[in-house]
C-alpha cells in the first residue's frame, strides 16, 4: 500500500512527466518530419554541416549565458514565496541575459573571420557565422523566460512553448532550405531560438506582473554576483559538454570524413530527442522541487527515489523499442544512406539506460549548490568520452562513438551514486534496485542479440516492450489516476490474462 503523501508525490511526478513527455512526443513527431526532409534535401553532408552550425550556436549560447539558466532556476525556486525577492531575481535574470546577448553578437561579429576559418577551414562562411550570432542572442533571451517558467514550475506553459516553437520553427526552417538550399542552413538553425523567444515571451507575460517598487543597481549587482558565482561553474560545465561534441566531430572529420559526422549526428539527434521526455520532466519539475526539499535529507532522498522509479518505468518501453528497432528507426527517419548510424544508436540507447538511472542522482549535486563538484562529475564523463573515441576510432571506426557513450555513462553512474550517498546519505530502495536490474538486463540482452539475429532481436524486443508497457500502465493505475484510455487498456489486459487461466 502506497502511503498517501508518497502517492500524491508520485502523482505530481507523473503529471509533470506526462505533460512534458507529451510535449516531447509531439516535438519528436515534428522533428521526424524536419530531419527526414533535411536528410532527403541535403544528404549526410548537409546533416553534418547543420550539426557544426548548431554546435557553434550552442557553444556561443553556453559561453555567454554564464550558467544563468541553471542558477536562475535555483534562485527562483528558493525565492518564490517572497514577492520582493522573486521580483529581484526576475529583473536580475532578464537584464543580465539581455546585456550578455548583445555582448555575444558584438564578439562573434568581431571574430567572424577567425571562427569561419577555424570551423570551416576557409573565410567563406562569415555570413553564416553572423547569422548564428543572432541565434545566440535570442537563445539567451528566450532562455531567461524559459528559466522563469521552469523556476516557478509552470509545467503546462513550458510544454506549450516546446511544442509550438518546434512546429513553427520547423515550418520556417524547412522553407528556408526549400528556397535557398544549403545556403539556408544558418537560417534553419536559428529558427528555433527565434520562434522560442516570441512564444516564451507570450506565456511569461501572463505571469503576475512585476511590482512597481524600485530596485536599486546595488541590489541587482548583489544578486548578479550570487547568480554568476554559481552560474559560472555551470557555464564551464555546459561549455565543456558542447566543446566535447566539437572535439569529437573534429576527430571524426580528421580521421574519417564529413559523411561520418552525418552518421554520428543522426544517431546523436535521435538519442537526445527520444529520451528528452523523461529528462525534460526532471529539469522542468523535479529540479525545482528537489531544491526546495534539500533542507530535509529524508524528504529529498524519498523524492529522488520516487523520481527514479517513475523515470525508469516510463522510459523502459521507449528505450527497449529503440534497441529492438534501431535499423528501422534509422531508415525511417533518415534513409538507407545512414546505415552506419545503426550500431552507434544501439550503444547510445544502452548508454541512455544508464543515463536515466544516473540523472536523478546528479540533480542532488545541483540542488545542494555544489557547483564545483558537479563540474568534476561532468568533466569525468566528457574526458572519458573523448579519450575512448580518440583511442578507438582507428580500430573501431565511427562505431566507437556509441561504445564510448555507453562506457562513459557506466563510469559516471558509479561516481554520482558514491557522491550522492556521501553528501546526502542517499541509497536506492530495494524496489528501485529491482527495476534497475530488470531494465539493464533486458537492454543488454537486446544489444548482444542484435549482433546475432535481427529477427530474434525484434521478437524479443516486442515481448519486452509489451511487458514494460503493461507494467507502466498498471503502475499508473495503482496511483489512482483516472484516464479512459488507461482504463480501456487495463480491461483488455485483464481479460487476456483471465483467458489464460490467471487471476489479476
Amino acid at each position: 500500500m502506497i502511503l498517501s503523501n508518497e502517492k500524491e508525490s508520485k502523482k505530481q511526478i507523473l503529471k509533470s512527466s506526462s505533460i512534458i513527455g507529451g510535449a516531447s512526443f509531439l516535438t519528436i513527431l515534428i522533428g521526424l518530419v524536419k530531419v527526414k526532409a533535411l536528410a532527403l534535401l541535403l544528404g549526410p553532408a548537409g546533416i553534418g554541416l547543420m550539426s557544426i552550425l548548431t554546435t557553434i550556436m550552442a557553444t556561443g549560447t553556453t559561453f555567454f549565458s554564464m550558467g544563468l539558466g541553471t542558477s536562475g532556476v535555483r534562485e527562483l525556486a528558493l525565492n518564490n514565496r517572497s514577492i520582493e525577492k522573486l521580483n529581484l531575481v526576475r529583473k536580475a535574470l532578464f537584464s543580465a541575459n539581455f546585456v550578455l546577448g548583445l555582448l555575444a553578437i558584438i564578439v562573434i561579429l568581431v571574430f567572424r573571420v577567425v571562427l569561419s576559418e577555424w570551423f570551416f577551414q576557409s573565410a567563406n562562411e562569415q555570413l553564416a557565422i553572423c547569422i548564428i550570432s543572432v541565434g545566440v542572442f535570442f537563445s539567451l533571451i528566450s532562455g531567461s523566460q524559459i528559466a522563469l517558467l521552469q523556476g516557478l514550475r509552470k509545467i503546462t506553459e513550458l510544454a506549450k512553448v516546446k511544442v509550438i516553437s518546434a512546429l513553427l520553427s520547423t515550418l520556417v526552417g524547412l522553407l528556408s532550405i526549400w528556397q535557398l538550399g544549403e545556403f539556408g542552413l544558418p537560417f534553419f538553425v536559428i529558427t528555433l531560438p527565434l520562434v522560442s523567444f516570441f512564444i516564451a515571451l507570450f506565456y511569461s507575460r501572463k505571469l503576475p506582473k512585476l511590482s512597481k517598487s524600485t530596485i536599486s543597481f546595488k541590489e541587482l549587482k548583489t544578486k548578479w554576483q550570487s547568480m554568476f558565482t554559481l552560474g559560472f561553474v555551470f557555464m564551464l560545465t555546459g561549455l565543456m559538454g558542447v566543446g566535447c561534441q566539437l572535439i569529437v566531430r573534429y576527430i571524426i572529420v580528421q580521421e574519417l570524413n564529413i559523411e561520418s559526422v552525418g552518421y554520428f549526428q543522426a544517431s546523436w539527434a535521435i538519442s537526445m530527442t527520444y529520451i528528452s521526455f523523461v529528462l525534460g520532466a526532471m529539469a522542468a519539475d523535479y529540479y525545482p522541487r528537489l531544491t526546495q526539499e534539500m533542507h530535509n535529507k529524508l524528504e529529498a532522498n524519498r523524492l529522488v527515489n520516487e523520481q527514479s522509479e517513475i523515470a525508469i518505468i516510463l522510459a523502459a518501453p521507449v528505450l527497449l523499442t529503440m534497441l529492438a528497432f534501431s535499423p528501422l528507426v534509422i531508415h525511417l527517419l533518415y534513409s538507407s544512406e545512414f546505415s552506419d548510424s545503426i550500431v552507434i544508436l544501439r550503444w547510445q540507447v544502452f548508454g541512455d539506460v544508464v543515463k536515466v538511472i544516473s540523472w536523478p542522482l546528479g540533480f542532488i549535486i545541483l540542488a545542494k549548490g555544489h557547483s564545483k563538484l558537479f563540474f568534476c562529475t561532468e568533466l569525468l564523463w566528457n574526458s572519458c568520452y573523448i579519450l575512448l573515441v580518440t583511442i578507438g576510432i582507428n580500430d573501431f571506426g565511427i562505431g566507437i562513438t556509441g561504445y564510448a557513450f555507453a562506457v562513459s555513462y557506466c563510469i559516471y553512474l558509479f561516481l554520482v551514486y558514491v557522491i550522492s550517498r556521501t553528501i546526502n546519505g542517499f541509497c536506492w530502495t530495494k524496489y528501485n534496485i529491482k527495476l534497475i536490474f530488470l531494465l539493464t538486463f533486458s537492454a543488454l540482452s537486446l544489444l548482444l542479440l542484435s549482433y546475432c539475429s535481427l529477427l530474434a532481436t525484434i521478437i524479443l524486443g516486442l515481448f519486452l516492450v509489451v511487458c514494460s508497457a503493461i507494467f507502466a500502465v498498471k503502475t499508473i493505475a495503482e496511483l489512482g489516476i483516472k484516464n479512459r484510455v488507461l482504463e480501456r487498456f487495463l480491461t483488455i489486459y485483464k481479460k487476456m490474462v483471465r483467458s489464460l487461466g490467471y487471476n489479476t
